[in-house]
């Protein structure tokens, strides 16, 4: 296994890692809603309730530098 497939595969993890801090992390709150939003009589909206911020950003902050090595790596064959 060489170093470009290496690359694809810590950011590939790094993508799934991050996808999933910001999916556990990122809910909606069932106590605040807008009425009428979408259009349809009668049907709420939902607001989103960021439990913990730092995992959000930093589960941003992975699918990124992920993306950014699976791209390097594939710039690099």
């Amino acid at each position: 296994m060489d170093y470009r497939e290496i690359l694809n595969t810590v950011g590939l993890a790094f993508n799934f890692i991050g996808t999933l801090l910001i999916v556990f992390y990122v809910r909606t709150d069932p106590n605040e809603w807008v009425e009428n939003e979408g259009g349809k009589q009668g049907e709420k909206w939902h607001s989103l309730l960021i439990k913990h911020p730092r995992w959000l950003y930093f589960g941003v902050m992975l699918i990124t530098i992920g993306f950014l090595l699976a791209f390097i790596g594939s710039l690099l064959k």
